[in-house]
């Protein structure tokens, strides 16, 4: 995991996977020059950006042959990245890649995403180095740690990314990981809804949970939900979901 930047426009200080934007030269021939494996041409892109913005903030290489470093490169970014991999003769494995989960965000949230999540097993020797410019941390967590700091208030952990943890706790090892993730078969996207309660206080309700079905799709009141949001974020809740611009974000991927 890593922990954004504290002065980031974008969930400054918490605590999530790496991750961004698919942009066009992911789907484009710069990244097909550099990336192998049997996935279809519409789920290519998703995984080209994931592997891309992996080495842009942590300098971890899912390639083939493996790639470990022990001590940091130059940092490169955007499709550079694939320039680099041809000059240094690497090659992405976009098998190595197991697709487990599809947020998207709730509708009435101004600024939407359409979040796909990997999962990928690593050499035990692999060190990550944290761009500098956009995080200020990077380090292997048990998940149970991970959901640990959160509730003890050291970590600020997005919704999405703590039901990831919880999805992973109890697992003994990467390679029991990545077999449960391999017999997932087909993914649904997870499309939350939002509930104001009788006492002011926003709920998040996830499909197959109590009363969903019962909450509409457009959500509560704009107004109501945001002095909500508000008032979730005085309490350490972090929902910056609700409030980031629209200009563009950092936590897809």
């Amino acid at each position: 995991m890593v922990r954004r930047g504290e002065t980031a426009r974008f969930m400054g200080g918490a605590w999530v996977f790496p991750g961004g934007t698919v942009d066009e030269y992911d789907g484009g021939p710069d990244a097909d020059r550099v990336c192998s494996g049997e996935v279809g041409a519409e789920m290519q892109p998703w995984m080209a950006a994931a592997v891309r913005e992996l080495v842009e903030e942590t300098q971890v290489w899912l390639v083939a042959p493996p790639v470990v470093l022990h001590e940091p490169e130059p940092f490169v970014k955007d499709a550079a990245v694939y320039e680099y991999a041809s000059e240094t003769g690497r090659r992405f494995d976009l098998d190595r890649l197991g697709y487990f989960a599809n947020w998207i965000t709730p509708s009435m949230v101004p600024m939407r995403f359409d979040t796909r999540f990997f999962a990928a097993q690593v050499d035990e020797a692999t060190v990550p180095f944290p761009d500098p410019s956009e995080l200020d941390r990077a380090e292997w967590v048990r998940p149970e740690d991970a959901l640990a700091n959160a509730a003890g208030g050291e970590w600020v952990v997005p919704f999405p990314t703590q039901k990831t943890l919880e999805a992973f706790r109890g697992f003994r090892s990467a390679a029991d990981v990545m077999v449960y993730v391999s017999s997932l078969g087909e993914i649904p996207p997870i499309e939350p809804r939002m509930r104001i309660r009788d006492d002011g206080g926003l709920d998040v309700v996830l499909p197959g949970e109590p009363g969903f079905d019962d909450l509409s799709e457009d959500g509560p009141d704009p107004a109501v939900l945001e002095r909500a949001a508000r008032a979730a974020a005085a309490e350490g809740e972090h929902l910056p979901e609700l409030d980031v611009p629209r200009d563009g974000g950092d936590d897809a991927g």
